[in-house]
Protein backbone atom coordinates (compact mmCIF):
# COMPACT_ATOMS: atom_id res chain seq x y z
CA UNK A 1 0.00 0.00 0.00
CA UNK A 2 1.44 3.39 -1.45
CA UNK A 3 2.16 5.56 1.09
CA UNK A 4 -1.21 8.72 0.54
CA UNK A 5 0.10 11.29 3.42
CA UNK A 6 2.11 13.40 0.85
CA UNK A 7 -0.78 14.13 -1.64
CA UNK A 8 -3.14 14.47 0.73
CA UNK A 9 -0.82 17.23 2.51
CA UNK A 10 -0.43 19.11 -1.19
CA UNK A 11 -4.23 18.70 -1.61
CA UNK A 12 -4.52 20.34 1.96
CA UNK A 13 -2.19 23.62 1.34
CA UNK A 14 -3.96 24.22 -1.85
CA UNK A 15 -7.50 24.31 -0.72
CA UNK A 16 -5.99 26.51 2.15
CA UNK A 17 -3.76 28.86 0.23
CA UNK A 18 -7.10 29.13 -2.39
CA UNK A 19 -9.65 30.39 1.25
CA UNK A 20 -6.89 32.53 2.11
CA UNK A 21 -6.68 34.47 -1.60
CA UNK A 22 -10.41 34.92 -1.88
CA UNK A 23 -10.65 36.24 1.53
CA UNK A 24 -7.96 39.16 0.21
CA UNK A 25 -10.40 40.30 -2.04
CA UNK A 26 -12.72 40.94 0.46
CA UNK A 27 -15.05 44.20 -0.17
CA UNK A 28 -14.32 46.99 2.34
CA UNK A 29 -16.81 48.12 5.25
CA UNK A 30 -16.72 49.13 8.60
CA UNK A 31 -14.94 51.68 10.05
CA UNK A 32 -11.04 52.14 9.10
CA UNK A 33 -8.80 54.95 10.02
CA UNK A 34 -6.09 56.89 8.24
CA UNK A 35 -3.42 56.46 9.21
CA UNK A 36 -3.89 53.44 11.00
CA UNK A 37 -5.94 50.72 8.88
CA UNK A 38 -4.43 52.75 5.93
CA UNK A 39 -1.18 54.46 5.77
CA UNK A 40 -2.78 57.30 3.07
CA UNK A 41 -5.72 58.37 1.57
CA UNK A 42 -4.18 57.09 -1.96
CA UNK A 43 -3.67 53.62 -0.44
CA UNK A 44 -7.33 53.58 0.62
CA UNK A 45 -8.49 54.77 -2.42
CA UNK A 46 -7.11 51.93 -4.04
CA UNK A 47 -8.09 49.65 -2.04
CA UNK A 48 -11.58 50.82 -2.62
CA UNK A 49 -11.15 51.13 -6.66
CA UNK A 50 -10.05 47.06 -6.43
CA UNK A 51 -12.11 45.73 -4.01
CA UNK A 52 -15.58 47.82 -3.78
CA UNK A 53 -17.85 48.59 -1.22
CA UNK A 54 -19.59 45.70 1.67
CA UNK A 55 -22.67 45.69 3.32
CA UNK A 56 -23.41 48.57 5.31
CA UNK A 57 -20.87 50.80 3.46
CA UNK A 58 -16.73 52.14 4.49
CA UNK A 59 -16.28 55.17 6.98
CA UNK A 60 -12.73 56.84 6.98
CA UNK A 61 -11.80 58.76 10.00
CA UNK A 62 -8.93 60.64 9.48
CA UNK A 63 -7.07 62.21 12.18
CA UNK A 64 -7.26 65.92 12.60
CA UNK A 65 -4.23 67.69 11.38
CA UNK A 66 -3.16 64.79 9.03
CA UNK A 67 -1.65 66.03 5.55
CA UNK A 68 -0.63 64.14 2.79
CA UNK A 69 0.18 65.36 -1.07
CA UNK A 70 -1.89 63.80 -3.49
CA UNK A 71 -0.07 61.07 -5.71
CA UNK A 72 0.51 62.29 -8.99
CA UNK A 73 -2.46 62.82 -11.25
CA UNK A 74 -4.25 63.36 -7.99
CA UNK A 75 -6.60 60.74 -6.52
CA UNK A 76 -8.98 59.17 -8.59
CA UNK A 77 -12.22 57.24 -6.77
CA UNK A 78 -14.21 55.46 -9.43
CA UNK A 79 -14.02 51.87 -11.15
CA UNK A 80 -16.43 49.50 -12.78
CA UNK A 81 -16.02 47.50 -9.67
CA UNK A 82 -16.66 50.45 -7.03
CA UNK A 83 -19.59 51.98 -8.70
CA UNK A 84 -21.16 48.52 -8.85
CA UNK A 85 -20.81 47.84 -5.03
CA UNK A 86 -21.88 51.91 -3.95
CA UNK A 87 -25.78 52.81 -2.63
CA UNK A 88 -27.41 54.14 -0.32
CA UNK A 89 -26.98 51.36 2.30
CA UNK A 90 -23.18 51.26 1.40
CA UNK A 91 -21.78 54.60 1.11
CA UNK A 92 -18.53 55.80 0.98
CA UNK A 93 -17.35 58.54 3.60
CA UNK A 94 -14.05 60.43 3.73
CA UNK A 95 -14.39 62.03 7.53
CA UNK A 96 -12.17 64.47 9.97
CA UNK A 97 -11.52 62.56 12.93
CA UNK A 98 -11.00 64.31 16.30
CA UNK A 99 -10.62 67.83 17.47
CA UNK A 100 -8.24 70.20 15.74
CA UNK A 101 -7.27 71.26 12.10
CA UNK A 102 -8.83 69.60 9.16
CA UNK A 103 -6.46 66.87 7.34
CA UNK A 104 -4.91 69.13 4.87
CA UNK A 105 -4.19 67.20 0.98
CA UNK A 106 -1.59 69.15 -1.04
CA UNK A 107 -1.58 69.10 -4.81
CA UNK A 108 0.52 66.88 -6.71
CA UNK A 109 3.65 68.81 -8.43
CA UNK A 110 2.74 67.83 -12.28
CA UNK A 111 5.72 69.36 -14.19
CA UNK A 112 4.59 71.36 -17.28
CA UNK A 113 1.58 69.50 -18.36
CA UNK A 114 -0.39 70.89 -20.40
CA UNK A 115 -3.09 68.43 -19.34
CA UNK A 116 -6.32 69.22 -16.94
CA UNK A 117 -4.74 68.73 -13.55
CA UNK A 118 -6.97 67.98 -10.00
CA UNK A 119 -6.43 67.11 -6.75
CA UNK A 120 -9.56 64.63 -6.13
CA UNK A 121 -11.31 63.36 -8.90
CA UNK A 122 -14.98 61.28 -8.36
CA UNK A 123 -15.44 59.26 -11.50
CA UNK A 124 -18.94 58.02 -11.68
CA UNK A 125 -19.44 56.92 -8.32
CA UNK A 126 -22.34 57.44 -5.86
CA UNK A 127 -23.03 57.82 -2.60
CA UNK A 128 -19.98 59.40 -1.55
CA UNK A 129 -19.31 61.98 1.51
CA UNK A 130 -16.57 64.07 2.02
CA UNK A 131 -16.27 65.96 5.38
CA UNK A 132 -13.72 68.53 6.54
CA UNK A 133 -10.91 67.28 3.93
CA UNK A 134 -9.20 70.73 3.18
CA UNK A 135 -7.63 70.55 -0.22
CA UNK A 136 -4.84 73.06 -1.20
CA UNK A 137 -2.46 74.05 -4.20
CA UNK A 138 1.50 72.83 -3.90
CA UNK A 139 3.70 76.06 -3.65
CA UNK A 140 5.83 74.64 -5.82
CA UNK A 141 3.29 74.64 -8.54
CA UNK A 142 3.90 78.54 -9.94
CA UNK A 143 3.29 78.24 -13.77
CA UNK A 144 -0.40 78.31 -15.90
CA UNK A 145 0.33 74.61 -16.70
CA UNK A 146 1.69 73.25 -13.95
CA UNK A 147 -1.43 74.65 -11.26
CA UNK A 148 -4.86 72.79 -10.43
CA UNK A 149 -7.95 73.60 -12.31
CA UNK A 150 -9.99 71.97 -9.83
CA UNK A 151 -10.01 70.54 -6.46
CA UNK A 152 -12.66 68.37 -5.99
CA UNK A 153 -14.53 67.16 -9.16
CA UNK A 154 -17.51 65.03 -10.27
CA UNK A 155 -17.20 63.30 -13.41
CA UNK A 156 -18.73 60.32 -15.43
CA UNK A 157 -16.96 57.13 -15.61
CA UNK A 158 -16.53 56.80 -19.50
CA UNK A 159 -16.95 58.69 -22.71
CA UNK A 160 -19.60 55.50 -23.45
CA UNK A 161 -22.95 54.64 -22.85
CA UNK A 162 -24.33 54.01 -20.35
CA UNK A 163 -22.01 57.27 -18.97
CA UNK A 164 -22.78 56.72 -15.32
CA UNK A 165 -22.19 60.50 -13.89
CA UNK A 166 -21.71 60.49 -9.80
CA UNK A 167 -25.46 61.22 -8.00
CA UNK A 168 -25.97 61.29 -4.39
CA UNK A 169 -22.05 63.24 -3.63
CA UNK A 170 -21.76 65.17 -0.18
CA UNK A 171 -18.62 67.29 0.13
CA UNK A 172 -18.80 69.67 3.45
CA UNK A 173 -16.67 71.55 5.54
CA UNK A 174 -14.38 71.56 3.39
CA UNK A 175 -11.43 74.45 2.24
CA UNK A 176 -10.30 74.59 -1.53
CA UNK A 177 -7.57 76.77 -2.03
CA UNK A 178 -6.35 77.19 -5.72
CA UNK A 179 -4.65 79.54 -7.00
CA UNK A 180 -5.92 82.64 -8.75
CA UNK A 181 -2.96 82.51 -11.23
CA UNK A 182 -4.86 80.40 -12.92
CA UNK A 183 -7.91 81.43 -14.67
CA UNK A 184 -9.16 77.64 -15.38
CA UNK A 185 -9.31 76.64 -12.18
CA UNK A 186 -12.76 76.19 -10.45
Amino acid sequence: MRNIFPKLFLVFIFLVSFIFTIDTFAQLSGTKTIPGDYATIAAAITDLNTQGVGSGGVTFNIAAGYTETAPTGGYLLGSTALNASTSASNPIIFQKSGTGANPLITAFTPGTSTTVDGIWKIQGTDYVTIDGIDLQENSSNATATELMEWGYALVKLNNAAPFDGCQYITIKNCSISLSNVNTNSV
